[in-house]
């Protein structure tokens, strides 16, 4: 894989799902796929859009609480 843009692709996810006013575990859920494509994805700037896919719904955010 190619970690160039992981971080860029994070924030683009999370940016995303703030404008389309999703909920934060969606919004978390999408960046952490997204950015995980980006790495899948051979070439630098680009994402693998099939991973993406298949990430989303098996990335879970779950609320820790606070000790």
């Amino acid at each position: 894989g190619n970690p160039t843009g992981a971080g860029d692709s994070a924030v683009a996810g999370l940016l995303s799902a703030l404008v389309e006013r999703l909920p934060w575990p969606a919004r978390l859920t999408r960046a952490v796929a997204l950015s995980t494509a980006t790495v899948l994805s051979p070439v630098a700037g680009e994402f693998d859009a099939v991973a993406y896919g298949e990430l989303l719904s098996r990335v879970r955010v779950t609320e820790q609480p606070a000790q």
